[in-house]
Parts: structure tokens; C-alpha cells; sequence
């Protein structure tokens, strides 16, 4: 974007609504523990049951009021920031497009205008010779008639840009007013109780702060995790149940040869799939290499997840999304690669010609997890023609539901075994392959309690796999909250638990400032008979 008009409106495109909404959420996290912090002081205040805690009471009880003041200033900026953010971005494509339409007009009245001055001499010549001149006057008339339509689109570009430029300042005038309220709130200034709440109850705050790091926090840390994995082993109990009943409902209403007959259609069934599976070949629809740069780039657990949940939006239920990342530093290196799958979204038990990931290789997965499977088969194809093999770097598998179940499955294959370092998946069943993995490998699991997709391991967990929890590189997240199965939920419990890459998975990521940049090779399949 490097015309007049765009470096004349170069402010109106000044600031990242992308990276202004990351961190208006960073701050509402603070103001989240903030919150908590209030809370807990508030509970000492309560449970004083002896003269001897008054003085400390009265100073947590002062504590908890300067923590909901800044409560209330860390949360009102941070909806105003989000609100801005929100605004900025449709404010800024409109101008995007603004600019783009002015420079196609303008240059088409640049070539115009020459155009009419070689008329105007064809006119003259053709004059002087004594010919006829009505056609070039009338061809003149037209190239004019163009030319002011050319120009009166420019003028209407130039309007909307200084429209976007007005209803930015008024965004940012009324955010401004937002965290002034915010920051005013309760106080005459922003320093006035401000510095009184910090020398007045700052010594308590220090021994309360230090004592929930030392110990309240790594304390309820482990009771939360024990908890999630409390409700999983409930979730598969239920799961069993259910089976259970079942199972006894078949046996009821049609005696032992019901519960012969249903076991064989299904293993019948289970065969049966099995064997179309092996018998078809993926069909590749469309591929193409795009270049991500400038901040759109994944720069975290997050930022995978969302990319994740694109390529899930992006193939539905007709077409498997495989996306195959070189991340270049700034001299155009290829560092690492990143192998993104995506989830389930094709759910039809008999699909011969949509999307690959779908409830045949769920099955195939959790029953069989040595067979191939078109899915499978699909991503070493996208990895073979963006150049993975034809390059040395290290490789991250990642994905999400399924796409887990899938980017585990992968990184246990002999032909990546001395390249795969890194594995990152959220909501997937990949603990039966722990036994199979390569030493060394940072494997990094976000589980949520209530979400029993992670539980479905079926055939293929070995005793030795229980080892996975005792593993430095094996790190499991066991968050408990809802939905159950969601990746913008996973994607938000990635951010809480792992806001910055582990130690050694920075080079899975394009860093900030670093001119560093992704490159990716965007495949498409579907099934083949």
C-alpha cells in the first residue's frame, strides 16, 4: 500500500486490532486475578476469630477495597481496548478497500488523460490535412466521459477515507472517555488512594502474596488438575454404564443370541469400513502456498488453536484442510515446520466422497491405531509436496480433537523419528503412544475434565503408557470448565496455562520483531473409492 493516497492516510491504518484485542484480554485476566486476590482477602476478613488477627484484618479488609478499585480500572480498560479494537478493524478493511479502488481509478485516469492527448493530436493532423475528424472527436468525447467518471471515483475514495479517519477518532475519543472513568473511579485521581492503598497495606499484601505463590497456589493448582482427572475417570465410568445398560437392554428384549447377532453386525460393520478404508486413496482438490506475515502469524498455543479452528471452518464436512508450515527467520531460512490437522467434521459413518476426517478414521484411530488410513496418507502427501523431506528442520505435529489423535499418531513414524521434537494437541486421545514416541520429544496436552474424547483410547494403551504422567517432557493441563469440546474453550485454556511457548517450542513459532515469517502450504482433500 505504498500510493499518494495511502501514505496521506497513513494514520488511519496506524495500530494492529489483532494484536490491541490480545492484549485488552491480557488485562482482563488481570483484572480476573485481581478479582480472586480480592476475594481471598475478603475470606481472611471473614474468618477473624481471634483479637490477635484484628490488625491484620483491618489491613486485609483495606487490601480487598484497593484491589476491587483496581479491579474495576484494569476491567473498564480492558473492555474499552476490546470495544476499540472491535471497531478499528471493520473501520480499516473499509479503507483498505478504499485505497485499492482510488489507485485502480487512478491510474486508469493517468492512462486516460495520455490517451486524450494523442486524440487531440490525431484532431489537429487530421485538420490540417483536411480530413474528417468526427470519429477521433467523438472517441475524445468518450475517453472524456471516462476520464470524469475515473476521477469522481477517486473523490469518492478519498471521501470514505476521511470518513474512516473520523469514525476512528471517535472510537478512540470514546475509549479514551472509558478508561478515564475507569482509571477515576472511586478516587479523586489516579494517584490520590492509589499510593495511599500501596504504603498503607503493602506489607500485607507482600506476606499474603508470598504465601498463596508458596503455597495456597501450587496447592489449588494440584487440586484442580486432580479434580479434572477425577470427572474424566467419571466421564469413561459413565461411558461404561451406558454401554453397560445397553448391552443389558439387548440381552433383555432378545436374550443371548440378540447380543450375538448385534456383536457381529457391528464387528461385521467395523470390518467392513476397515476394508474401504485401505482400499481408497485420498483425492487432492486444492493446494496452494500462501505467506503469513506482519502479526498474522501463530505466535503461541492460542494462536495455533485458532488457526486450527479455521481449517476446520475452511473444509466442513466435504474437504480435509492439511496445512504444512515452514517458519522462515528473517533471511529466509527455513527453521522448523509445523504439521496442523484438523478435527472431526464429517460425521457420516458411510461418507465415500467428502472430508477425510471424519467418523470412519475415529474409529480406525481408536481401534486400530496401526492401520493407514486416508487421512493419514493425505498429510504425508501435503508434507512431501511442500518440501518437508527436502529440508533438515525440526518438526511440530499439532491439532486438536481427532487432528491430536492424528498429529500423535504421526510423530511416532520412523521417517520423522530424528526430526520431531515437539507435539501440541488439545481435547485428543494420544497417551496410547508414549511407549512409541521418541526420547526427547515435548509432547503438550490440554485436557478439559468433562471432555470425553480425550478418554477414548481404547485399543493400543499399554501399561508403560501410564508412564506418560511422570514424564518432564509429557505436560498434561487438566482444566474443568465449559463447553466440554471446543477449540476457541481450548484455545483459551492454552492461553491461562501456557500464555508463552515451552522452553525449546519458541522456533515452532514466527517471532515478534524477529522478521521472521510463515509459509504455508494449504491442501485439500477428500475421499477417494
Amino acid at each position: 500500500m505504498g500510493s499518494g493516497l495511502a501514505i496521506e492516510f497513513e494514520d488511519v491504518f496506524a495500530g494492529a486490532p489483532d494484536e490491541l484485542e490480545q492484549r485488552a484480554r491480557r488485562l482482563q485476566a488481570t483484572a480476573a486475578a485481581i478479582e480472586k486476590a480480592a476475594d481471598a482477602l475478603r475470606d481472611i476478613v471473614d474468618g477473624q476469630v481471634s483479637q490477635a488477627t484484628d490488625a491484620l484484618g483491618d489491613s486485609a479488609e483495606e487490601a480487598a477495597r484497593g484491589l476491587r478499585r483496581a479491579h474495576k480500572r484494569y476491567g473498564g480498560t480492558a473492555g474499552a481496548l476490546t470495544t476499540f479494537a472491535v471497531e478499528l478493524g471493520p473501520i480499516q478493511d473499509k479503507a483498505r478497500a478504499a485505497i485499492e479502488d482510488a489507485d485502480y481509478y487512478q491510474d486508469r485516469a493517468y492512462q486516460l488523460e495520455g490517451g486524450m492527448d494523442d486524440l487531440d493530436n490525431a484532431i489537429v493532423q487530421a485538420e490540417a490535412k483536411g480530413e474528417s475528424t468526427s470519429a477521433l472527436k467523438e472517441e475524445r468525447w468518450a475517453a472524456y466521459d471516462d476520464l470524469a467518471s475515473a476521477n469522481s471515483h477517486v473523490d469518492a475514495a478519498r471521501t470514505a477515507l476521511y470518513e474512516a479517519r473520523d469514525r476512528i477518532r471517535d472510537a478512540a475519543d470514546r475509549a479514551i472517555r472509558e478508561i478515564e472513568t475507569a482509571i477515576e473511579h472511586g478516587a479523586d485521581s489516579w494517584g490520590d488512594n492509589w499510593d495511599q492503598f500501596w504504603s498503607g497495606v503493602g506489607d500485607v499484601l507482600s506476606a499474603v502474596g508470598d504465601w498463596l505463590a508458596t503455597v495456597l497456589t501450587p496447592v489449588l493448582d494440584w487440586l484442580g488438575q486432580a479434580l479434572s482427572a477425577l470427572v474424566s475417570s467419571l466421564v469413561v465410568l459413565l461411558m461404561v454404564v451406558i454401554a453397560a445398560a445397553l448391552i443389558g437392554i439387548v440381552f433383555t428384549a432378545f436374550g443371548p443370541i440378540g447380543l450375538l447377532v448385534l456383536g457381529l453386525v457391528l464387528a461385521g460393520l467395523i470390518v467392513a469400513l476397515a476394508v474401504a478404508e485401505q482400499a481408497g486413496s485420498p483425492q487432492l482438490r486444492n493446494s496452494r502456498t500462501e505467506t503469513t506475515k506482519d502479526g498474522a502469524e501463530a505466535r503461541d498455543y492460542q494462536g495455533l488453536m485458532e488457526q486450527l479452528a479455521l481449517q476446520d471452518e475452511h473444509g466442513k464436512d466435504a474437504l480435509t484442510e492439511i496445512r504444512v508450515v515452514a517458519i522462515h527467520d528473517a533471511d529466509g531460512n527455513i527453521v522448523s515446520w509445523r504439521v496442523q490437522t484438523p478435527s472431526t467434521q464429517n460425521w457420516g459413518p458411510f461418507n465415500t466422497g467428502g472430508a477425510m476426517n471424519d467418523l470412519r478414521t475415529d474409529l480406525m484411530l481408536s481401534l486400530f491405531p496401526e492401520m493407514r488410513t486416508q487421512y493419514e496418507e493425505a498429510v504425508w502427501q501435503a508434507m512431501t509436496e511442500a518440501g518437508v523431506f527436502e529440508s533438515d528442520a525440526p518438526i511440530m505435529f499439532t491439532g486438536w480433537s481427532l487432528g491430536g489423535m492424528m498429529a500423535g499418531e504421526l510423530a511416532t513414524d520412523p521417517r520423522v523419528a530424528d526430526r520431531v521434537e515437539s507435539v501440541f494437541v488439545a481435547g485428543s486421545a494420544i497417551d496410547k503412544h508414549y511407549s512409541d514416541m521418541p526420547d526427547g520429544v515435548r509432547v503438550t496436552q490440554i485436557k478439559n475434565g468433562i471432555d470425553p474424547v480425550h478418554t477414548l483410547e481404547f485399543v493400543g494403551l499399554d501399561p508403560v503408557d501410564r508412564l506418560a504422567a511422570f514424564d518432564a517432557d509429557w505436560q498434561e493441563y487438566r482444566p474443568l470448565v465449559w463447553p466440554m469440546h471446543d477449540a476457541t474453550m481450548y484455545g483459551e485454556q492454552a492461553e491461562q496455562a501456557l500464555p508463552e511457548p515451552r522452553p525449546g517450542d519458541e522456533i515452532f513459532f514466527a517471532g515478534e520483531g524477529d522478521g521472521g515469517y510463515e509459509e504455508v502450504y494449504v491442501a485439500q482433500y477428500s475421499r477417494g473409492s
